[in-house]
């Protein structure tokens, strides 16, 4: 199942719609398909251009295709929005949206978009959720914590940018641990960094490695609790990013902070990555989950 939009007038060459998309950060050709991908954010979906004409040709008249999933989490409509708008703009294309809910045809419009994909995306919920073979387990988060997740990694490039190379800012990503879905962000080293609340740090250990009175340092990683650390970070709290943070002194975290990384004991804790695609709106599951 998939939200299918059409982009119809005015038509344009194979070699445009290269061209646009070999210069669009986060898209990939392959063929006549770009995949749209951002790998901070773990969101993605295609558009397809449609040759004129021909056996191909999509059973409507349009120039390209976009085909996006259901059963994501909202934050797929999110992103796609922005892309759709920018290659929108970019043409002057016409739209036709056969969705229900949908925009027919057109005017586009970021909430005619988000509307008809939201529909859309909670109908697919409700199909599988009560399908005769419903998924034995989902994992899911509240939808504004999604967000938050989401527009962190969306602007963690940006953000990056604005620091130059003496901050660094982390991708957040979440893991199963202890069979509880995590936020997680990697914090190597105690280097100076955008910290951002989460559930756990990943904290690699290389320079601040433990060292043994005799033999040389031993490289770790420590999957640490997120409120252990906490009380120490606080003095360096910001509220300007989607989550809480915290902006650590650059281009060297304070001496204090560095000591209490290389002081900390193996935690135990492991856990699995899960990808984006797979974290529902708990909202939206909610409705539909029988049981």
């Amino acid at each position: 199942m998939s939200y299918d939009l059409y982009f119809t007038k005015p038509r344009i060459t194979r070699e445009q719609f290269t061209a646009y998309f070999r210069a669009r950060r986060n898209c990939k050709l392959s063929g006549k398909q770009c995949m749209c991908q951002n790998q901070d954010a773990g969101v993605y979906f295609a558009i397809d251009y449609n040759e004129p004409n021909g056996a191909e040709t999509d059973s409507v008249d349009s120039t390209a295709s976009l085909s996006l999933n259901y059963y994501r989490p909202h934050i797929f409509g999110l992103e796609a929005a922005a892309e759709i708008a920018a290659f929108i703009d970019h043409f002057g294309f016409s739209i036709h949206d056969p969705q229900l809910e949908g925009m027919a045809d057109g005017p586009f419009s970021r909430e005619g978009f988000l509307k008809g994909w939201n529909y859309g995306n909670e109908f697919a919920y409700s199909a599988m959720l009560r399908s005769d073979n419903p998924p034995q387990r989902v994992w899911t988060l509240p939808g504004a914590r999604l967000e938050a997740v989401w527009k962190w990694n969306h602007d963690k490039f940006r953000v990056q940018d604005s620091f130059g190379e003496d901050r660094f800012v982390p991708r957040v990503f979440f893991m199963i641990v202890a069979g509880r879905l995590v936020s997680v962000a990697v914090w190597p080293d105690a280097i100076s960094e955008l910290v951002p609340d989460v559930d756990y740090l990943l904290i690699g250990r290389d320079e601040l490695a433990p060292k043994a009175f005799f033999g040389p340092r031993k490289k770790d990683q420590i999957l640490l609790p997120f409120d252990q650390f906490k009380p120490a970070l606080e003095p360096y709290a910001t509220a300007e990013y989607s989550l809480g943070a915290y902006e650590l002194p650059a281009p060297k975290a304070p001496e204090e902070l560095r000591k209490q990384v290389r002081a900390l004991k193996p935690t135990g804790i492991a856990g699995e990555g899960i990808t984006v695609d797979h974290v529902l709106n708990e909202e939206i599951v909610a409705k539909f989950k029988r049981g």
